[in-house]
């Protein structure tokens, strides 16, 4: 075995530290570069910008003894860290991990106005337009993790759909009060929030 010595987790795991021991043990044994490799490969922004930390996340998870490494270099979650994913899925989920949320044409809309009308419908119209496409994509997966045997991977993937889709609808909705603003005197959020489905 490579792991010498066991060093106790002075802190909870991060996000990225479950993501990487989830992986390893729904794909496990396998290789710490098959790991970076599916991260790397995935449809999330969050996950492909992390694949490059699969090496220092993979010897830290080793070093807490929730991960073994073979001498062929295969890894495998140990009784320990099936026990932190257990934890961490039994547990409730923290407000901050709730409210998170990383939508980046989101935050763009947010200074919207520095731009004149017809560039801020055209950037409602793109965003619009890869959002279709990578909605595309978002379906696609879901027969690949399918083939895989990855059940829960497909009902995961569902909510990605859910989400691109809602961000659709947001845009085609935003889009009519970017060019027909409520009236002088009329309240924007009861305009705004006046016209949201029941």
């Amino acid at each position: 075995m490579h792991n010498e010595e066991i060093v106790m987790a002075t802190r909870p795991l991060s996000n990225l530290e479950f993501t990487f021991l989830g992986l390893t043990w729904l794909r496990g044994p396998c290789t710490i570069y098959s790991v970076m490799k599916e991260l790397s490969l995935s449809a999330s922004s969050y996950h492909k910008g992390r694949a490059g930390a699969a090496y220092s996340v993979s010897k830290r998870l080793i070093e807490f003894g929730y991960l073994t490494q073979s001498e062929s270099d295969l890894v495998s979650v140990t009784e320990s860290g099936e026990a932190q994913l257990r934890e961490w899925l039994s547990a409730p989920v923290p407000m901050a991990d709730i409210a998170h949320s990383a939508d980046l044409i989101r935050l763009r809309f947010f200074f919207l106005e520095v731009v004149d009308l017809d560039q801020r419908v055209t950037f409602i119209d793109n965003s619009i337009l890869g959002l279709q496409e990578f909605l595309k994509t978002c379906e696609g997966l879901m027969p690949k993790n399918e083939e895989i045997g990855d059940y829960y991977g497909v009902l995961a993937t569902l909510s990605t759909i859910y989400e691109t889709r809602a961000r659709i609808e947001w845009l085609r909705a935003v889009r009519k009060w970017v060019l027909n603003p409520p009236g002088d005197g009329e309240s924007w959020s009861a305009a705004v929030l006046g016209e949201l489905p029941v």
